[in-house]
């Protein structure tokens, strides 16, 4: 009977000292880690960030800017969109479309949505070299900004009409969605991406 009791002291010895070292304010060992404390990387990789940026810049998209803005410019004027790039006019963000109409070179500033014609900006001459890209284009600019941003899943930057080894290509600059920018040309006759 004395080895039943000392059994019985021992567990209830066991069980005083477990209780007294705990409190209702130590928070149990199986608790889920709360979300403070942990650090994620959300970034995107960004070639072009440099250490201390917040974040990257977010594309806007281009699919719906800049090609309206290109199919916007060449409607308003009645000539052909050929040059579109982001420009930055007394703090607003616009599309700047490069028209040509006949012989001459338009500046057209058109809303970031691409609906909107904001103002025109300098007339020029139109340069010969362009003129003989343009005069050998089948595929519009609007149409190969559409078809670089799908091809690519990125947002338009930029376009400019160029010749690569005898081929006339638009050259376009996109952001995709991690951030980053890419270059695509397309084929300014058959509209394919090279």
């Amino acid at each position: 009977m004395r080895h039943g009791t000392r059994v019985c002291a021992i567990l209830a010895l066991t069980t005083g000292l477990v209780v007294g070292c705990t409190s209702a304010d130590d928070a149990p060992e199986d608790a889920a880690p709360t979300s403070e404390g942990i650090v994620t990387d959300r970034e995107p990789d960004n070639p072009e960030m440099t250490p201390g940026e917040d974040q990257s810049p977010l594309p806007i998209p281009g699919e719906d800017g800049a090609a309206n803005a290109l199919s916007t410019a060449a409607e308003e004027l009645d000539g052909q969109a050929f040059e579109v790039d982001r420009s930055d006019d007394d703090g607003e963000e616009l599309w700047q479309v490069s028209v040509a109409v006949g012989q001459e070179q338009v500046e057209v500033y058109v809303s970031p949505d691409g609906n909107a014609v904001v103002r025109e900006g300098e007339t020029e001459d139109l340069d010969d070299e362009d003129r003989r890209l343009l005069d050998e284009v089948a595929v519009g600019a609007s149409e190969a900004a559409l078809t670089a941003a799908q091809e690519m899943g990125g947002t338009v930057e930029e376009l400019d009409l160029d010749e690569d080894d005898g081929t006339v290509v638009w050259d376009v600059e996109l952001r995709t969605t991690d951030g980053a920018s890419t270059d695509v040309r397309v084929d300014a006759v058959t509209g394919e991406v090279l």
